[in-house]
């Protein structure tokens, strides 16, 4: 379960993870997160999206679908991967996630055309988005008493109405912000200052966190602030780049 927030870690949800929300989205924002063994500080897990005045949206990233199905003792392994047509363009993407109790593994395939929005990160990088849909699709068939029911009739058609009501839970389904930081954030400080993300790139952004972890752990300093939010969303957006995931690793 999620631990007892400080004051500083409230804060840092508030600022970042729930940006925008009110007091009362963010109780229930809270109050879910800590109902699914989720924890908003660990990338990917859970978070809250709102556009303009509309109510908030509580979004359950692939990292908390696969936190969930991992708990229950019976996840041994998920593998994913696309379907290329005769000219080499993606059409389907699939998602196989094996029980230790089945003999075969839940497979989930799912159509390109039915989800591409054609904008944000489905335009940047359709594959990985495509593929993060096969797999929460996969996770719910292996998972129906974990993961039943954690989604809303709206996804489906959520690139032309991207607010629902408050009162559902989502998965990380094709919408822009699922899985992947918001590429209009820019790193505050260092080496990097100023660039986004994208500029930085996958190796660079690995390396520099290891970096400031195996700095802050010599210091013996805590990382906090505008540091902490870098490092979550720079693992988060690495890791929006896998293609096989080892529960046991």
């Amino acid at each position: 379960m999620i631990p007892n927030f400080t004051i500083e870690q409230l804060q840092l949800i508030t600022d970042t993870v729930a940006r925008n929300a009110s007091p009362d989205e963010l109780k229930l924002f809270l109050y879910r997160a800590k109902n699914m063994g989720l924890d908003p500080l660990k990338p990917g897990q859970i978070h809250f999206v709102k556009y303009n005045n509309g109510p908030g949206t509580i979004v359950v990233g692939i990292e908390g679908f696969r936190s969930i199905a991992h708990r229950s003792g019976k996840l041994s392994g998920i593998s994913r991967g696309v379907v290329r047509g005769e000219k080499g363009e993606v059409i389907a993407a699939w998602a196989e996630v094996h029980r230790l109790d089945w003999t075969h593994p839940a497979r989930e395939e799912v159509p390109f055309a039915e989800y591409n929005t054609g904008r944000g990160p489905w335009l940047k990088m359709p594959e990985t988005m495509l593929k993060k849909v096969a797999e929460a699709a996969a996770l719910r068939m292996a998972f129906p008493n974990e993961l039943g029911g954690v989604y809303e009739s709206a996804e489906m058609d959520q690139a032309e109405r991207p607010v629902i009501g408050n009162n559902f839970v989502r998965p990380e389904q094709p919408m822009e912000g699922d899985g992947i930081p918001d590429n209009t954030y820019r790193i505050p400080f260092g080496k990097f200052k100023m660039r986004t993300l994208e500029q930085v790139g996958v190796d660079d952004l690995r390396a520099y966190v290891e970096y400031l972890e195996m700095k802050a752990e010599k210091d013996g300093k805590e990382i906090t602030g505008l540091v902490a939010d870098f490092i979550a969303r720079a693992v988060e957006y690495i890791g929006s780049f896998e293609n096989f995931i080892d529960p046991n690793s």
